[in-house]
């Protein structure tokens, strides 16, 4: 973002300034954007975060500002949906910038062939070679894509979170694999798994953590990571529901430079951007241009040929008002997972009762 940033200030001839400002992963995930909007005129989010977005008014819809031409365009040229997550009351509330959904890792120069079954990773994980990021923020993530994969779609009722059967699973297999691996992918995000895939032989494979084209492109400093399709459920049965993640950037409704930064925002998002120096910079595109340039899959170390079929079968989180409240509260919940797997009834007995507190007063539509 700050080289897309210097590109769009020198076309302008330095009439404008663009000044971004990090925050942590943890952050991105949690910050109410309300707060941020008040302070900043642009906003990389998370999809999660839309509707409360839309409720409290905080963000332009971008219909406002940009032709429906441009934004179908834009839609139709999104992979796995990014743009259509940052879609919601019928408005569209963010440009999809950045797609990522979760996949499984591995070395390629270590592990010739990566598990295809969740069976399979339990005996892998036997060897003490499997690294998965299981702090609260990952472990909640995983446990909705494992749901998935055991075909149980989260969050389709006001009574349950997840099917019971389901749930259970999922626990039982998070679980079964942390007990066999080293105890920080308790306390570990995809970033530290990634770390320790690339820059130590002691790990070779992770079941799911969300994909980062940074440790598999030509020029990474450390070995390369491969990244591909999430294990499934049972042989022979195709592995379907990696949670869709990725980032879109949003534009303050309190801003006094609205149009700039919808102009500015359009040049990050268009094909010749993402497939450009969007990429060139350390991107990871939201855009078809870049996941079908076969140019680019290349120097990306097959990264967008890997992912992109874990793309188009990922599942999109609600993006209701109360999702985003109550998904922090779930992470919250998370911080206890572990050491209550073992009474996995209990534990979901309480994520239930956190779920219905969210939608109480919430008008929602399963």
């Amino acid at each position: 973002m700050v080289a897309t940033a210097a590109a769009y200030e020198l076309a302008r001839g330095g009439e404008l300034s663009i000044a971004w400002v990090p925050r942590t992963l943890k952050e991105f995930g949690t910050v109410s954007v309300e707060e941020l909007a008040h302070h900043f005129d642009l906003i990389v989010m998370d999809h999660p975060h839309i509707g409360a977005m839309a409720e409290s008014g905080c963000v332009v819809a971008l219909d406002d500002y940009v032709d429906s031409a441009a934004l179908a365009a834009l839609a139709q040229d999104s992979p796995g949906r990014s743009h259509q997550s940052y879609h919601f009351a019928g408005r569209q509330w963010a440009f999809a910038i950045d797609t990522a959904c979760q996949t499984s890792a591995w070395r390629p120069d270590l592990l010739s062939a990566a598990p295809t079954t969740w069976s399979g990773v339990i005996a892998l994980a036997s060897s003490g070679r499997v690294m998965w990021p299981l702090c609260a923020v990952d472990a909640a993530a995983s446990f909705m894509t494992l749901t998935m994969a055991r075909g149980a779609e989260c969050a389709t009722t006001s009574e349950r979170f997840v099917d019971r059967e389901a749930g259970r699973w999922a626990l039982n297999i998070m679980y079964a694999v942390a007990r066999l691996s080293d105890p920080q992918c308790l306390t570990s995000n995809p970033i530290h798994v990634l770390e320790a895939l690339a820059h130590s032989d002691a790990f070779v494979y992770a079941p799911l953590a969300f994909c980062y084209v940074n440790y598999s492109r030509d020029g990474h400093s450390g070995h390369r990571v491969a990244f591909g399709d999430i294990p499934a459920a049972h042989q022979g049965v195709g592995a379907l529901g990696a949670l869709l993640g990725g980032a879109g950037l949003a534009i303050s409704a309190f801003s006094a430079t609205i149009d700039e930064a919808v102009a500015y925002s359009l040049y990050v998002a268009s094909g010749d951007t993402q497939r450009g120096l969007y990429f060139t910079s350390g991107g990871q595109p939201a855009h078809y241009a870049a996941w079908s340039d076969a140019d680019l899959d290349v120097l990306s170390g097959g990264f967008f040929s890997g992912v992109g079929r874990v793309l188009e079968r990922s599942w999109t989180r609600p993006n209701g008002p109360c999702f985003a409240e109550f998904q922090n509260a779930m992470i919250d919940h998370f911080d206890e997972w572990y050491g209550a797997a073992q009474e996995p009834d209990t534990f979901l007995d309480k994520l239930d009762e956190l779920y219905r507190t969210s939608l109480v007063g919430a008008e929602v539509q399963f």
